[in-house]
């Protein structure tokens, strides 16, 4: 008997052993579980004893699936946003690893400080994707630029992410805060937000429903559009000029109990083998190898800036455009209306300063730098609501951005009314 219950024993201790070498690397990604996929299946090609998952998860809920206890579930990270992994980095949710210096030093200026625990392994631009049937259907020209977006003849055509949803969206914003200056700014965000028909839940929902005919025009990462490019012939992009490269970060987090696996995933995507392929799977990225986007443009952040503003930036676009899109809309097409008319040079000022009511945010410039002010808004996701200071503040957002779209709409129905 007792040699059959150390049978069970060994059997039961080996079954454990296989579960445990079975385990799946987990790979926890904002980009779409498709765009990475095809890529991944090559290098399973090649190591086909390891299981890999990969989980789509936005900023903050990778952040916050990251700080629960038993998040040692999580192996490696892929993300464009900077400031995810900067977060993460300052939470001491990294380990290290061996290719942190394999970067190429064209690319050096665009990437996150490298503290030996992350590394690009390849990078994007982002612009403008169209549907070309749908601009035609309209009678609408090809966009180039943001300000062009932010023109009337692109009222309800357009859509795009938030800086909440989609840390590549978050750093468009702030490559337009930091082109354009705070104030100038947040103008074009406005007026572009006037412009918008609907708010995207995710950074690829813009370019699926660009895809599917639904609207016309949205700001992308360029693998998105370019995915697309293959799969239908009336969808085109655009480069928006003095735009930032976005390099491709990877890691290994801190709880994960597979580094030998996972760090053989961040050799292949570095060698020849897996670099070549990032222009030829579904990841659709410029490999460390293809320096031709990096030398059309000099534009890099304020990357300081960028991690100190970035609660700030998400929280106020929210309550600036994504929870007033309504009342934006219907502000900016009386507007437009307005600008068909022959207007008195009274209601021309009247006018003038309907559109100032109507692009104006409650956070001036000089708080969009201070240390002390930033710093309120330093804690991710929904936790901000719950710091009674930070609640506070919002509130004053709300109630000022409200009363500018009254006052907008009073002296339209005074100039409508004449």
């Amino acid at each position: 008997m007792s040699r059959f219950f150390l049978f069970l024993f060994f059997i039961s201790i080996s079954t454990m052993a296989l579960a445990a070498k079975e385990k799946p690397i987990v790979i926890l990604t904002t980009f779409s579980e498709d765009s990475i996929s095809q890529i991944i299946s090559k290098f399973q090609d090649i190591n086909p004893k390891i299981n890999v998952d990969i989980i789509f998860r936005r900023n903050r809920s990778a952040i916050r699936l990251l700080e629960r206890e038993n998040s040692s579930s999580v192996d490696i990270i892929i993300s464009s946003s900077s400031v995810l992994f900067h977060e993460l980095e300052g939470k001491d949710k990294l380990q290290l690893i061996e290719n942190e210096n394999q970067t190429p030093d064209w690319l050096k200026p665009h990437i996150l400080e490298m503290s030996g625990k992350v590394t690009a392994f390849a990078y994007s631009g982002f612009g403008l994707m169209y549907n070309k049937e749908y601009l035609k259907s309209y009678h609408l020209p090809i966009p180039h630029t943001w300000k062009e977006l932010s023109d009337a003849q692109y009222f309800s055509h357009l859509t795009m992410s938030t800086p909440t949803r989609s840390g590549t969206t978050s750093l468009m914003v702030e490559n337009i805060l930091q082109n354009y200056g705070w104030d100038k700014g947040w103008q074009l965000l406005m007026k572009i937000g006037g412009n918008i028909a609907f708010i995207s839940s995710r950074s690829f929902g813009v370019s699926e429903a660009v895809s599917q005919g639904l609207i016309g025009v949205g700001p992308v990462i360029d693998n998105y559009a370019i995915n697309s490019k293959r799969s239908f012939n009336y969808i085109d992009f655009n480069y928006i000029p003095h735009s930032i490269l976005m390099p491709t970060y990877i890691a290994i987090t801190k709880d994960s109990k597979a580094k030998k696996d996972s760090q053989k995933i961040i050799d292949f995507l570095l060698s020849e083998q897996g670099q070549k392929l990032l222009e030829t799977t579904s990841i659709t990225k410029f490999s460390l190898a293809q320096p031709e986007l990096a030398k059309k443009t000099r534009v890099v952040l304020n990357k300081a800036l960028v991690y100190d503003r970035d609660g700030l930036i998400s929280l106020l676009f929210d309550q600036a455009i994504t929870e007033q899109l309504h009342q934006l809309n219907i502000t900016w097409q009386s507007i437009y209306q307005l600008e068909k008319q022959a207007l008195s040079d009274e209601n021309q000022r009247k006018l003038e300063q309907i559109k100032r009511y109507a692009t104006r945010v409650p956070v001036s410039a000089s708080q969009a730098q201070s240390k002390d002010y930033l710093a309120l808004f330093t804690h991710a996701g929904a936790a901000r609501s719950l710091d009674p200071a930070v609640a506070e503040e919002v509130r004053r957002w709300q109630q000022a951005l409200n009363d500018n779209l009254v006052r907008a709409n009073q002296l339209i129905n005074e100039i409508n009314q004449e």
